[in-house]
């Protein structure tokens, strides 16, 4: 189909049009956005092994050294990063205590420890491998709760397990075993619903549709984001049930979730090349501006006015909007974000919209903006590790020493 000197964009490029796909149907059937496909043809981007993964079955490609070139070798279609506290994640995921015994920890003492690991999350350069350590017993105590409590109780524990799932979803997205992030996703849905609490519910969705895309099921997130909207959108609208303070911080947490629903749904579609996105980037914004208090961020999600526009500057990212993307990124100081999580891939971000504008010398000083602020961010990121090898690779002579540098600080091999 094509010679061995061709490029790995150029073999992709093949491949599709013998397929009979258009970009767009590639980027829908792969997860991938319009714009990626279109860079990683045209060279503009590398081809990571990340993207060739996804790429690859809807490419009907089983080995992929048909895109990389014969000089590979046999590429298998899985392998991905790892974490030394997998293991320990796997088996909480998967260890069912059939006899449960004794006193169970208060409801109260369990929301801390959840609260604990988020903020850990949100606060630590290196929040993977901080939450790795705790997350086991942190599931191992839920779940031993969730059997002990009854009524209420119960179901106030089973909606803080159900975010506990959703934390080992995080942890594990950019190199865990595919099967465990689909189970931890599946965990935290079935527990949310048990629960029978409906925001709690719309959480799940939440994170349950970030996987969906990331897996090329663009259509299918919508819907169930669309379902989860309607599900907890009459309740925004009705309005706490009374003045009391518990009464309307249960109301406050209810409205970020829609807007936060409203955000997944417009990255969902940015990636898809759907221009739709910025209607429900539009809603999202309305919401947190007139319905969230001043400075407000939710203690999990984050979501506030702040990250609202983190989101509005992946979107245009996604899109290949370099002039939309200048525009909301220019005023947002990355200080002013609440997570070192977020903070540190929006500076990814800022160097995706440097690499769009060819800016090679933008693109390594954002990229060590966000090494600085978490290297495991970077290390991690399958998009924060193409840009620091294609860094490397095409650096000009006074800037290969610093790219070099970056790439171990983040601890990237160079071949």
């Amino acid at each position: 189909m094509s010679s061995p000197s061709t490029s790995p964009g150029d073999r992709v490029r093949a491949h599709r049009k013998a397929r009979g796909l258009s970009q767009s149907d590639l980027a829908a059937q792969s997860g991938l956005s319009a714009t990626t496909v279109k860079f990683i043809e045209n060279g503009k981007r590398s081809l990571t092994l990340s993207a060739a993964q996804k790429l690859a079955p809807a490419l009907r490609i089983d080995d992929l050294a048909e895109l990389f070139g014969p000089q590979v070798g046999t590429l298998p279609m899985t392998g991905r990063l790892t974490h030394p506290s997998i293991p320990a994640v796997r088996r909480a995921l998967t260890n069912w205590s059939l006899t449960v015994t004794g006193e169970p920890q208060s409801v109260d003492y369990l929301r801390a420890m959840v609260d604990t690991a988020w903020t850990t999350w949100h606060t630590s350069q290196s929040q993977r491998t901080e939450v790795g350590e705790v997350l086991p017993a942190l599931l191992e105590e839920l779940q031993r709760a969730a059997r002990l409590h009854t009524g209420p109780e119960r179901r106030k524990v089973l909606a803080l397990l159900a975010q506990a799932y959703h934390q080992a979803q995080a942890y594990l997205a950019w190199h865990g075993d595919q099967e465990l992030v689909w189970l931890s996703a599946d965990r935290g849905m079935s527990s949310a619903l048990e629960a029978d609490d409906p925001v709690t519910i719309a959480g799940s969705v939440w994170y349950s549709a970030h996987l969906l895309r990331a897996t090329g099921r663009t259509d299918e997130a919508v819907e169930r984001l669309r379902e989860a909207v309607d599900l907890i959108g009459p309740l925004v609208e009705a309005g706490p049930r009374d003045g009391s303070p518990a009464r309307v911080a249960d109301h406050t947490e209810t409205v970020a979730m829609l807007a936060d629903l409203h955000l997944c749904a417009a990255l969902t579609r940015a990636r898809a090349g759907d221009q739709a996105a910025w209607a429900e980037w539009g809603k999202a914004h309305r919401i947190v501006t007139t319905m969230l208090p001043e400075g407000y961020a939710h203690p999990w999600t984050k979501v506030g006015t702040v990250r609202t526009e983190v989101y509005g500057v992946m979107c245009a990212v996604e899109l290949g909007d370099t002039a939309s993307a200048t525009r909301l990124a220019d005023p947002l100081d990355p200080a002013a974000i609440h997570s070192t999580e977020h903070r540190a891939r929006h500076l990814l971000e800022l160097a995706r919209l440097a690499d769009l504008e060819g800016s090679r010398e933008g693109v390594l000083h954002l990229l060590g903006q966000a090494a600085h602020v978490s290297a495991e961010v970077v290390s991690f990121s399958p998009v924060g590790r193409d840009m620091v090898r294609r860094a490397v690779e095409t650096a000009p002579a006074y800037l290969r020493a610093s790219a070099v540098a970056l790439a171990g600080k983040v601890a990237i091999v160079l071949d």
